[in-house]
């Protein structure tokens, strides 16, 4: 795991202290601490228990039949089957228009299980996710990232991964600061 790091603008302390470092694994994620005044956030991934395996290996073998929305935030039963050829098919949900196909979900249902074995043969979670810009760690589906301040939120519409971002707000008096090796943020105008 390597840091890339550079300064930025303390959203606190309004100096240029804030040591941002960007990590590629196990997902494209952003920690950052304050120098001058303490300020830290960074991201923490879900935990993983037996249950919930189950849980979102349920959802998705629903999802592949096209019994649920793939979109957990439509979640509409009304699903129509474009196409059966074999073992694929399309399905479009007639309430959001989602569409998707019986590939995308059995790569996505295999990703699962092969980190589900992975944690069960005693590898730490955090070992065994990986994920591209804008993918799912657990499922792989392309989800895209949000950010929230510098961290990255990973909410996944479709297996229902997500990270927890958390926020450090010191309690100390800004006017009492005192670091001059690291200068406030020059005002427009």
């Amino acid at each position: 795991m390597i840091c890339l790091t550079h300064l930025e603008l303390c959203p606190h302390c309004k100096r240029i202290a804030l040591k941002v470092c960007e990590y590629d694994e196990p997902y494209p994620r952003v920690e950052a601490e304050c120098q001058c005044c303490g300020y830290k956030v960074y991201d923490k991934p879900m935990r993983l228990n037996k249950e919930d395996f189950k849980e979102i290996l349920d959802k998705l073998g629903r999802k592949l039949v096209g019994s649920q929305c793939v979109d957990d935030r439509c979640g509409s039963q009304k699903v129509i089957r474009l196409i059966n050829e074999g073992s694929y098919s399309e399905f479009r949900c007639l309430e959001c228009g989602a569409e998707w196909n019986t590939d995308e979900l059995k790569k996505a249902i295999a990703k699962v299980k092969g980190i589900q074995n992975a944690v069960k043969d005693g590898n730490r979670l955090l070992e065994v996710l990986k994920a591209g810009e804008g993918e799912c760690p657990l499922c792989g589906w392309d989800i895209g990232h949000l950010h929230s301040g510098y961290a990255t939120v990973v909410e996944c519409f479709v297996c229902g991964y997500h990270n927890t971002v958390e926020e450090y707000v010191p309690n100390i008096d800004l006017t009492t600061l005192n670091c001059p090796e690291y200068e406030y943020s020059e005002e427009p105008g």
